[in-house]
């Protein structure tokens, strides 16, 4: 699991948003079937996407869970929770989100 999260810092570190929040997607085997990392949310209106929304949309059905992981500007991985409309989606598609909050082993 320490692959996936050294893969979901780097991931992370390249979203030009100022929360850079990176969600990596698995399969029921724990293979990553897509990454992605949060969109801004005002080049154009409606253009904002979260990284868990994303991979859960471009995802298709084989995705199960999803790693969801934050970094501050110095690379440290910060506290990140889903936002209450990503996690009931997710819910709905019976997706397991689980967060980094230290580089040990995702919640």
């Amino acid at each position: 699991m320490n692959h996936i999260v050294q893969l979901a810092k780097k991931k992370a570190s390249q979203s030009s948003c100022v929360y850079k929040v990176s969600a990596i997607g698995l399969d029921k085997r724990g293979n990553v079937i897509y990454k992605s990392t949060n969109k801004h949310r005002f080049m154009k209106k409606g253009g904002g996407l979260h990284a868990e929304m994303e991979v859960m949309k471009k995802a298709g059905p084989s995705l199960r869970t999803i790693v969801l992981c934050r970094v501050g500007r110095s690379g440290e991985i910060r506290p990140i929770d889903p936002c209450p409309s990503c996690a009931a989606k997710a819910k709905e598609l019976s997706i397991k989100i689980l967060t980094i909050r230290s580089t040990d082993v995702p919640r």
